[in-house]
């Protein structure tokens, strides 16, 4: 039998579960999905041999890819580096082996926890044919304690669906057999309590039932277990149309026939004394007072603007309904300045027509330190409704079963507005369904029941400006739109900000709204401007702030020093300085009190103008010190879970302490979690990066090994203008600080914005100057990458000599520093630039090495990359029919791991090679795909030579006109990318 690993530690698969492989105690990154689901089918079939045809089928059934067996190979190629990753990469596999036109995984010594689950309950059922049931349940409860969820879990592809109802099957028939020698045992309660939730998740399942029925029965709950037969029933007649099995029935008859035990006979009791004490509604026994309809609802505003969804939403369902049984509640929560109180006062005139008994208004004050005293508030409504003071309970129940009996029939709306919490209202809320209650709070009260919530946020972009405009004139508004939209954002789009800021511009007819503009803009005085009369925008901030104690004021304060669209709950918990299992409840307290905003579960940000708040209560509260180390944590949460997401990327397929991994942040299982984190967190790593450029006060060195790491996210093209600009800050921060590593770096980044723009002599510059700084800085990583793209810009240049020299020189160093991810990489361009030189064995055979290599790392987007540089090998020696396996194969890597930019050049050069082979309408097919996924990312690049090849492919099909005006429209997109490429469309447009 060979061996399972050419280690000393034995290899472990789970398959019931995630499918998931450890070698030792260190669990290994087996790639996409696709990958899992041929391990796992693999798995299932051990030590037989698996045709590549039944892969396809299990794996992909009828949607597969026309190159699907090239991608087979390829994910096989890939598990073999993960399982035997000490294997030359030519030497004889002895755990996954080629098998004829198959594969065979040895398992060995390995375990396999399907295999051990069996094993386990072979013993079991061994035990119970025995006799001996207390101990076959232990073993039954060891056979189901290795399931650790859903069998095969997130594994794609028709042959997973059918062993996933297989093994489900089984372990719910193990599940039956271990309750019903629970039952037999006497263990009746705990039986009850997993068949309870097993009959809730299977409910036609009869054998549960009856088992269900059984162990409640013996727990002396008869009739519960009567009443599950009935729910059954109900559930088989009425979902399956047939009626219960005999077993079911039979014992359903037994219960019945049961005798109930007798009742013992009491002597009669007296009859009971009646209290003395007042009844809870005295009044009733004293004339009703007339009739009286208060309306309460304050003036509704004149000129009340947008939120026309919400106030649909709120009308229609306060609006009176016959088949009611409890009153309609709707709750407006959102932070001070919002416009709660204005929204819902709009909302209630709307229906007060349906309300003609009366409307009760009151401010509840919960934002302050006087809130109001609900037994105040119902003894100020049953006055309203003429009840006089002296009939009026002084206990609050009392009070509050009064104030519903002289509601119970009269149709009343009551307005609780800037309620404090749900004990506030709780006694203020009618009980009869005639009525309908409208709360506002700045808190979301999860604790009751609403039948429509509200979470207000800032005004749109739109209603904004209405409302701006129409309270300082249209004609004001017209003459200056850059200004009032300035104003308008500065304003945070918060209504109370901008009345405020309107009517200072009212009452001061001289000031232009630029003057008002210039002010708001500048942050440190923004605040003080945003009051006029007795409105003020930071005192309804203050009311917030003064609810929360001081752990959750501290959090509110340093979260918010955070430059960026938010914090996940991680990144807020590293601010804080807290495990994440103690940030949590702090942080959903600022959600609950709307101090912070929750976009997302376990997501947080801030209102604009709430943030400037927060910020000025640190540097008034925090020293700057606090404040300093609070960014650090984060800075350090940061590059903790990107340098793991790095690894993931580019070498999972080696120990984890060999790679440059950082201490800290979040704990990242595999690959496409390192993908999910990055694309989570990408706009708050860039925000981080600017902003720890420019603040003095923090470390900026951060920002090199956080952008690096974050780039083998962003490697698809898209994002070079963006991490260019973070470059040019990086530079001005090295010219401060004299950091030579950050210059070396900043310039790179630069350069490299320059090269992909085809600006070729300024990205040489910025280059050549980066390799300086890194030479200086003693930093052997910096100095390969800038030599490789420096290489990469003298090929496009067309000095083909001096790029390989450049190339080599960056490939000896990265040997030298044992960089084996850098040494790929450049063995890779190093074999593009051998083809222009018109070295086809040179070429191929650095592209094989790099491959090699990427394998032997697990980087499967250096292997995406380096396939496709080897199908442009091949194309530029005019051998495109024969680019389009390793093309093919580039692609179903980039696929598998979802990188569109990938996926996108491949198409354009598949385009090539498909018609050359004949196949027009399969080249067309590539083009317009390409040419989708150009628009998508913004790649105008990739979009410009797609269009270039539909153009081609259009020709071939016989629809010339088309090609034409594609061939047109991509020398003119190529010309103004001022890429290289236009000349051969050009050229190709001339011999037409």
């Amino acid at each position: 039998m060979p061996s399972t690993s050419t280690t000393s530690e034995p290899l472990r698969f789970t398959l019931l579960g995630p499918v998931r492989v450890w070698r030792g105690e260190r669990e290994l990154t087996l790639g996409p999905p696709q990958r899992k689901a041929v391990l796992a089918t693999l798995l299932l079939r051990a030590d037989q041999v698996v045709t590549a045809s039944e892969l396809v089928d299990a794996v992909w059934g009828d949607s597969a890819p026309a190159s699907v067996h090239g991608v087979v190979q390829t994910h096989v190629s890939m598990l073999r580096s993960v399982l035997e990753p000490e294997r030359p990469r030519r030497g004889q596999a002895s755990v996954l082996m080629s098998v004829g036109n198959g594969y065979s995984l040895a398992v060995g010594s390995a375990t396999v926890d399907l295999r051990e689950f069996e094993k386990t309950l072979e013993r079991a059922r061994q035990l119970r044919e025995e006799g001996n049931a207390r101990d076959s349940v232990d073993w039954y409860a060891r056979a189901l304690a290795m399931w650790q969820g859903e069998p095969l879990s997130a594994i794609p592809g028709p042959g997973a669906v059918i062993e996933r109802a297989r093994l489900n099957e089984i372990v719910l028939g193990v599940q039956e057999e271990r309750l019903e020698l629970m039952v037999a045992l006497g263990r009746h309660t705990a039986a009850v309590t997993e068949l309870s939730a097993l009959t809730g998740a299977h409910p036609v399942r009869e054998r549960l039932r009856a088992l269900h029925m059984k162990a409640l029965s013996r727990s002396g709950r008869r009739a519960d277990a009567l009443a599950v037969y009935t729910d059954t029933r109900r559930v088989m007649v009425d979902e399956l149309g047939i009626e219960p099995g005999s077993e079911l029935r039979d014992l359903h008859r037994r219960l019945l026939a049961v005798d109930e035990p007798p009742v013992q006979q009491q002597p009669a009791a007296p009859p009971p004394v009646q209290p003395s004490r007042r009844p809870v509604v005295p009044f009733m026994d004293e004339p009703l007072p007339a009739l009286i309809a208060p309306a309460q609802l304050p003036a509704d505003v004149a000129d009340f603007t947008g939120r026309t969804a919400l106030v649909k939403k709120l009308t229609a369902m306060l609006t009176p309904r016959t088949h009611r049984t409890a009153p309609p509640r709707a709750l407006v929560a959102g932070i001070g300045g919002v416009g709660k109180t204005a929204l819902a006062v709009h909302a209630a005139h709307q229906v007060r027509q349906d309300y003609p008994d009366g409307q009760l208004y009151v401010d509840l004050r919960g934002a302050g330190p006087d809130a109001a005293d609900p037994l105040n508030v119902l003894s100020a409504f049953l006055r309203a409704f003429g009840v006089s003071p002296n009939s009026t309970p002084a206990d609050l129940d009392e009070r509050a079963a009064m104030y519903r009996s002289v509601l119970a029939t009269r149709r009343v709306l009551v307005v609780l507005d800037d309620a404090a919490d749900a004990a506030q209202i709780q006694h203020l809320l009618p009980g009869s369904a005639t009525c309908g209650v409208l709360v506002t709070s700045r808190r979301r009260l999860p604790e009751m029941q609403w039948d429509e919530q509200a979470e207000l946020e800032g005004m749109s972009r739109d209603e904004a400006l209405t409302l701006f405009s129409r309270t300082i004139g249209a004609e004001r508004a017209g003459k200056e739109p850059d200004a009032v939209a300035e104003v308008v954002d500065a304003c945070g789009r918060l209504p109370l900000a901008l009345r405020i800021t309107a009517a200072k511009l009212v009452d001061r007819p001289q000031w232009t709204v630029r003057s008002m503009a210039d002010k708001l803009a500048r942050e440190r005085g923004r605040l003080s401007e945003l009051r006029v009369g007795s409105l003020e925008v930071e005192a309804t901030f203050h009311l917030g702030y003064g609810q929360l104690d001081a752990t959750s004021a501290r959090a509110f304060r340093l979260m918010s020093l955070a430059d960026g669209p938010g914090l996940s709950l991680p990144a807020a918990a590293a601010v804080v300085g807290e495990p994440e299992r103690e940030a949590e409840p702090v942080a959903e307290r600022l959600v609950d009190l709307n101090m912070v905003a929750s976009p997302a579960p376990d997501h947080y940000a801030y209102h604009d103008l709430l943030r400037l708040f927060a910020r000025q209560r640190a540097a008034q509260t925090d020293s700057k010190q606090d404040r300093i180390d609070a960014m650090v944590r984060l800075g350090d949460h940061y590059l903790g879970t990107a340098a793991t997401a790095g690894w993931l990327i580019q070498a999972p397929a080696q120990p984890r302490e060999k790679f440059s991994v950082k201490p800290g942040g979040v704990k990242l299982p595999d690959l496409k979690s390192a993908f999910a984190w990055f694309e989570d967190e990408q706009p708050a790593l860039l925000a981080s990066a600017r902003q720890f450029l420019t603040d003095p006060d923090l470390p900026s060195e951060y920002v090199v090994d956080l952008i690096t790491f974050l780039e083998l996210y962003l490697a698809n093209g898209t994002h070079f203008g963006e991490i260019g600009q973070i470059g040019e800050l990086a530079v001005r921060d090295a010219e401060r600080t004299g950091d030579l590593r950050v210059e070396a770096w900043g310039r790179r980044k630069v350069g490299e914005a320059h090269l992909r723009r085809f600006q070729l002599p300024e990205a040489e510059n910025q280059l050549t100057r980066s390799i300086a700084a890194a030479e200086k800085a003693g930093d052997p990583g910096a100095l390969a990458t800038a030599m490789d793209l420096l290489g990469s810009a003298e090929f496009r240049m067309g000095r083909v000599e001096q790029s390989l020299a450049h190339l080599e020189r960056a490939l000896a160093i990265a040997h030298d520093a044992g960089d084996l991810v850098r040494e790929a990489y450049v063995l890779g361009t190093i074999g593009r630039t051998q083809s222009e030189r018109g070295e086809f064995e040179l070429a191929m055979g650095a592209c094989e090495q790099s491959r090699g290599l990427h394998e032997q790392l697990g980087n499967e987007t250096g292997l995406a990359r380096t396939l496709f540089m080897m199908g442009l090998v091949y194309q530029r020696f005019r051998r495109l029919v024969e680019s389009i396996d390793p093309l093919e194969e580039s692609l179903a890597v980039c696929l598998g791991i979802e990188q569109t930019f990938g996926e996108g050049h491949n198409l354009v050069m598949l385009s090539r090679g498909y018609l050359a082979d004949g196949r027009a309408e399969q080249a067309a097919a590539a083009a317009s795909r390409a040419k989708e996924l150009g628009e998508a990312i913004g790649d105008a690049h990739m979009h410009a030579m797609a269009v270039a090849e539909l153009g081609k492919a259009l020709h071939a099909l016989g629809k010339h006109e088309a090609g034409d005006e594609h061939l047109h429209s991509a020398q003119a997109l190529l010309t103004q990318l001022n890429s290289p490429q236009a000349a051969a469309v050009t050229a190709l447009l001339n011999r037409k």
